[in-house]
């Protein structure tokens, strides 16, 4: 597809990607209609938290994707979804592993390459819908992104597109940028404190293992370090840049079959510019590519005299051109 000419104007005093990415929290929160809670049981006894939206009868499911260290009721996220809702779709929230309010129930964490649970939920609730449209953003993005590329042949057909929202389509990157002092001030820190704290949570009752050195893991200073002392030996890589590889979802994007559109921005603290899929998209029949020149991470903050987001108008127009196609 050609690439898609950005027209995303961010008000004066929002164009810093930092701005912009810190905005989310400061301006964006949870809609007054509380959504409906629930629970999705995975086939190795595990469960997820899941909240929905259901106004009315439906034919059409959006799924929602959480990024790092986030979960289903994200502020931002589930007024993306209150927002579809509005429009006659039914939006279901998801918490991935460990990111619900109620720590899961094996040891296992999310990671960029494990799509197995977005993969179930699609699967279960096809049999309830015409249409399921993907909304991911940040890592949900590159979880979304691998399951639709990995294994094209294996998507559902009953999902029509999916809209990725500042996805780390390589999380090389990613971990670059988080070495800078400011991102790590400003981000890093919080997803550490996060994460170790989760961790101290499920080993109170959870076996980790001898591959896992407790200790070692507790003096963890970046999300590098816990890749490589947590998540690596865990889940079975040689090290956080093993895990990384295994993660990328760039050399999948060419197997994509269903239209996809990515969205970013130029000044995003967390995404290197030089990584961007632009000559594949110029070439790819399915992939959308829009570029910003302003945006953050997620952000795109809204003009006072704009009904909806930018992001939410971007999928309202690429879902009904996907619909139509």
């Amino acid at each position: 597809m050609p690439i898609i000419h950005s027209d995303y104007r961010a008000p004066w005093l929002f164009r810093n990607g930092h701005l912009q990415t810190l905005s989310l929290r400061l301006f964006r929160h949870r809609p007054s209609e509380r959504p409906e809670p629930d629970h999705f049981s995975t086939d190795d006894g595990d469960e997820l938290e899941l909240f929905w939206y259901r106004p009315g009868q439906s034919d059409t499911l959006v799924i929602f994707s959480h990024g790092l260290e986030s979960h289903a009721k994200d502020g931002p996220l589930l007024s993306f979804a209150h927002t579809v809702s509005g429009w006659g779709c039914h939006t279901l929230n998801w918490s991935m592993r460990s990111c619900g309010k109620r720590l899961n129930r094996t040891r296992w964490f999310y990671l960029g390459h494990d799509y197995q649970d977005l993969k179930a939920l699609v699967n279960h609730y096809s049999q309830h819908y015409r249409r399921i449209y993907l909304v991911s953003v940040s890592l949900g993005g590159t979880i979304t992104a691998n399951y639709l590329g990995k294994d094209s042949s294996e998507v559902n057909p009953v999902v029509k597109g999916a809209f990725l929202l500042s996805p780390p389509l390589e999380l090389d990157s990613f971990h670059a940028a988080m070495t800078k002092p400011l991102n790590n001030w400003l981000y890093q820190r919080h997803f550490v404190r996060s994460l170790l704290d989760k961790f101290e949570r499920k080993a109170a009752y959870i076996d980790f293992g001898n591959e896992v050195d407790m200790d070692w893991v507790r003096d963890c200073k970046s999300v590098d370090q816990i890749e490589d002392r947590l998540f690596a030996p865990m889940h079975g890589f040689e090290s956080s840049k093993h895990y990384r590889q295994h993660a990328c979802s760039l050399p999948h994007l060419k197997n994509i079959t269903v239209p996809t559109y990515i969205l970013t921005a130029e000044d995003d603290p967390f995404i290197d510019n030089d990584q961007l899929p632009v000559e594949l998209a110029q070439k790819s029949p399915n992939l959308y590519l829009e570029i910003a020149t302003h945006g953050g991470h997620t952000g795109f903050v809204k003009r006072q005299s704009d009904s909806y987001h930018w992001y939410e108008r971007r999928f309202r127009w690429f879902m009904e051109k996907s619909t139509v196609a």
